[in-house]
């Protein structure tokens, strides 16, 4: 009998370790039940023999109990031994019932009343009520299928593109946010006018509301900033977002939906795959890329040979007039590429004049060799994707123009050097190769090479060699060696290609040239030239090489010894 009392006392002892306000959740979509146990907030303040920390971790079972008008008293499961769950001390605790079928989750839409019954580690009976019982037709996890930021900050305006999935919400409030120091900050987005001059169709508007119809969120900024249906408190958290995004690109953004449940508040979150700025002109579209990180750096190819495409249009065309006045505003560039993956992002940014910008063929980043060696080296960045973003600014340093490629796939590549060695009849380039597991699996393959020589003339780059090759390459050897000569040149007859070679070679022009490789996947900018030399090749490398390890040694000693003084 007293083992009877003190067993009850003891059961009784645990229904102090959950909240009377835990809940019971029915998802329509998954034809799911589930009950939320939430740890009771004052559990700190009960005496530590209440016995609620001695089962943490113990296996339990549960039955979540339902009252319904019209089906009467629901036990789930009907029959068993109960829903399996491990109790945690003051910890949420979620145990879920699914359905075999959508009838008989029907069964259980008029249930108003709920609660539990637990067995704590097979022994201690618990029962209870919940504070409420409420049925949702959301899955916030799955209501888009994708979904893009993108903005244009020469029209002023920033939405969101969606692909609406099943969820059925009748009606929410839009939020966009914006995360600073790891806190989301929100926005609030009104439905726009119909007659506004960005709208189009299954935008948010006033005459379209329904969730499932809606592919963009549109804010306006012009018309927000004007409108009535905006405070001033509002407004001014529009404006810093506006300011936030424009600052930093690489800031992350969501959409959010906001809707009631009862007297409960959900919300469908989306974080945007990555923000997109373009504009009527449509540069990016314009735009042929392809990006490798290399032993020298990050070359990015920009699609922008000798002229900028968008802005190169001919007087006819309705968008000529503000192209022109771009280009007449713009006196430097501002390019920036956001390398993303599971790590943290990396960001790499130059400046450019507008002239050299116009005529670039390649644009070479310098990376540190710590994030070089790291994604060479490392798998974990086999998926990392690359942005490029491109700011024109006028001589006030105001934005004229601003827009950015979609992400694409960063290619790493497997080669360390290239040495370009011209003699009078042929050149040679010799690629010592990275040995990382990646690349020594590639074995021989054929490959074409392209190599092409940049000349700088005013400040701007022109193609004065091109030069194209197959090779069969085995990246597992420590070398390999591409032959070229005029005969593989493509811009001209095989004398002119040669006494293009034979001119660029001089001691004064070859400042002024700059040679890069490319393959289906790399670029390498060239970093080792030998011209017109008996010598081998590897006697000049080997020689430049011990040269500048020298230097680097003797620097290194120098600022030890500095720095110890």
């Amino acid at each position: 009998m007293l083992y009877l009392v003190g067993n009850i006392l003891m059961t009784n002892s645990f229904k102090q370790c959950f909240s009377a306000a835990s809940t019971i959740v029915g998802n329509k979509l998954t034809n799911t039940i589930t009950l939320n146990l939430f740890p009771n907030p004052l559990i700190k303040f009960i005496p530590s023999d209440n016995m609620c920390q001695v089962l943490n971790g113990k296996s339990s079972t549960a039955f979540i109990l339902l009252s319904s008008p019209s089906k009467g008293n629901i036990q789930l499961p009907p029959t068993g031994a109960g829903i399996s769950f491990v109790y945690l001390f003051n910890q949420n605790i979620s145990i879920s019932y699914k359905f075999a079928s959508a009838a008989l989750y029907a069964d259980t839409l008029d249930a108003t009343f709920g609660g539990f019954n637990i067995l704590l580690d097979g022994e201690y009976e618990v029962k209870a009520s919940v504070a409420d019982v409420f049925h949702t037709l959301s899955n916030q996890t799955a209501c888009f299928s994708s979904t893009r930021f993108t903005f244009s900050l020469l029209d002023d305006w920033y939405s969101f593109e969606v692909q609406p999935l099943f969820c059925e919400v009748s009606s929410f409030t839009v939020f966009f946010e914006y995360q600073v120091n790891n806190v989301w900050l929100r926005v609030p987005v009104r439905p726009v006018d119909d007659a506004n001059v960005f709208v189009s169709t299954n935008d948010y508007k006033t005459s379209n509301v329904q969730f499932a119809t809606i592919k963009r969120y549109l804010l306006d900024m012009k018309s927000a900033t004007e409108s009535s249906k905006y405070t001033a408190d509002e407004k001014a958290a529009l404006l810093k977002m506006v300011q936030t995004i424009f600052l930093n690109v690489s800031t992350p953004v969501r959409l959010s939906l906001d809707y009631s449940v009862k007297s409960t508040t959900a919300s469908i979150t989306s974080v945007s795959s990555y923000l997109f700025s373009d504009n009527k002109l449509k540069c990016a579209s314009q735009m042929v890329t392809k990006a490798t990180l290399n032993f020298n750096g990050l070359a990015f190819k920009t699609g922008f040979n000798n002229a900028i495409p968008c802005l190169n249009i001919p007087n006819t065309n309705i968008n000529y007039a503000l192209a022109q006045t771009i280009l007449q505003k713009t006196t430097q560039v501002i390019l920036s590429v956001l390398i993303t993956s599971n790590q943290a992002p990396i960001k790499l940014t130059k400046t450019v004049s507008i002239q050299n910008f116009i005529s670039l063929y390649f644009v070479q980043f310098n990376v540190s060799d710590q994030i070089i060696k790291d994604i060479l080296t490392t798998e974990v960045y086999s998926g990392a994707q690359i942005q490029l973003f491109i700011q024109l600014i006028d001589s006030n340093g105001q934005m004229v123009l601003d827009f950015n490629t979609v992400p694409i796939k960063l290619s790493r590549t497997c080669t360390q050097q290239r040495v370009w060695h011209i003699q009078k009849d042929k050149s040679i380039s010799t690629a010592w190769t990275n040995q990382a597991l990646r690349c020594t699996s590639k074995g021989a393959a054929t490959i074409n090479v392209e190599y092409v020589g940049l000349q700088k003339i005013g400040g701007q780059f022109t193609i004065v060699e091109k030069y194209s090759a197959s090779s069969l390459s085995n990246l597992s050897l420590a070398k390999n060696e591409v032959p070229i000569t005029c005969n593989n040149n493509a811009i001209g007859d095989k004398n002119i290609c040669q006494t293009n070679r034979t001119n660029n070679m001089k001691a004064n022009v070859r400042k002024n040239i700059v040679y890069f490789a490319e393959t289906p996947t790399e670029l390498t900018e060239v970093k080792y030239i030998v011209v017109e030399t008996d010598l081998s090749i590897w006697t000049y490398f080997y020689v430049a090489l011990g040269v500048l390890s020298v230097i680097i040694i003797c620097a290194t000693i120098y600022l030890t010894v500095k720095g110890n003084q």
